[in-house]
């Protein structure tokens, strides 16, 4: 089996620190790599192709609806590796991340542990 891929895309150094360190929990063998913006997904996503894709939806200079609608049109496949992971816990951004084809949606715990907890059941769940 290939090693797994995972892709960050977040802003926030603290969530990608404790996001990686639960992908090191549940796969150490696993290949993190993160962007901070929408561009950098977009190239990531490309480059690499990762198994899992985590995304927030505020991000400084866009917002990850941007990213999730051009994955829905050049790369509707890869959709199912999305998994929104994000602060807001409005109905209206998860029907919407749901109907652009995100696999999940989740709200971000402001909790550490509880952060870690839910990165790795998705990893363990998702990569396995």
């Amino acid at each position: 089996m290939s090693q797994a891929i995972v892709c960050f895309v977040e802003d926030s150094d603290l969530d990608y620190e404790v996001g990686t360190m639960a992908i090191r929990l549940a796969h150490p063998e696993a290949e993190i790599v993160r962007a901070k913006c929408c561009t950098e997904g977009r190239r990531i996503i490309e480059e690499f192709v990762p198994q899992l894709i985590f995304l927030d939806l505020n991000l400084t200079r866009c917002k990850g609806f941007e990213l999730l609608t051009h994955l829905a049109e050049s790369y509707p496949e890869r959709l199912r590796q999305v998994v929104v992971l994000t602060t807001s816990s409005s109905p209206n951004d998860r029907e919407m991340a749901l109907k652009l084809g995100a696999s999940d949606f989740y709200t971000k715990s402001p909790d550490p542990d509880q952060y870690l907890l839910t990165v790795r059941q998705i990893a363990s769940k998702l990569l396995s």
